[in-house]
């Protein structure tokens, strides 16, 4: 219902990829075109095993993951942050377009249900927003992309859990190092017990591999 009159309200009349004319809604927020380019996409690459990674296609893990075990079962992207996906993601994140959450966080979802080795998951867990960056956009993206993921998946979104008690610069811009030192303390769980023996599904809007 909630989607049905954000449609109505705001109906789109573009492609919010590339613009293009056209009737567009929540469930379809951009073009047959972009959307093939999505897809096509996905699968340009082997992916590493473990954290995903685009790899060539005589290995099974990537140089990271091979030289040090990452501190995490699984890990996996849409997409990779390029073309479409990075477009899609700004105008969710900067434009304020929040009904594009609707979609995307279908495409995560349809991503973890593709992958057993995500199974069982107990809480889905979203990366919190810095305080400054939810003072400007007057949301949490990533808690956004979670409740579309915790609808499709049907398993309960925890979004209090996990709490940002550092401000840090954008991963996308470090190198590994400074990505791992970027984050250490930056994040506190607020009740160890909730988590405690749990499989967790972390959601982040991009996933900086390492």
């Amino acid at each position: 219902m909630q989607n049905f009159l954000l449609d109505i309200i705001f109906p789109q009349h573009c492609c919010c990829i590339c613009r293009e004319p056209g009737r567009f809604n929540t469930k379809r927020p951009w073009c047959q075109h972009c959307l093939e380019n999505m897809e096509k996409l996905r699968h340009i690459a082997p992916l590493c095993d473990k954290c995903g990674k685009y790899i060539d296609e005589n290995d099974s893990l990537c140089a990271d993951c091979r030289s040090e075990e990452p501190p995490f079962h699984i890990a996996r992207a849409v997409g990779p942050y390029d073309e479409s996906y990075r477009i899609a993601i700004k105008v969710l994140k900067f434009l304020g377009r929040r009904f594009l959450a609707v979609q995307m966080g279908q495409m995560m979802a349809e991503a973890v249900l593709d992958e057993p080795r995500f199974w069982p998951i107990d809480l889905v867990i979203p990366v919190p927003a810095s305080r400054g960056h939810f003072e400007q956009r007057g949301f949490n993206q990533t808690e956004l992309l979670a409740v579309q993921i915790s609808k499709k998946i049907k398993v309960k979104t925890a979004a209090d859990i996990l709490q940002r008690v550092k401000e840090t610069p954008a991963q996308r811009e470090l190198s590994k190092p400074e990505r791992e030192k970027n984050l250490l303390f930056a994040f506190a769980v607020t009740d160890p017990r909730r988590i405690r023996g749990k499989n967790i599904l972390l959601v982040d809007d991009v996933y900086t591999t390492g």
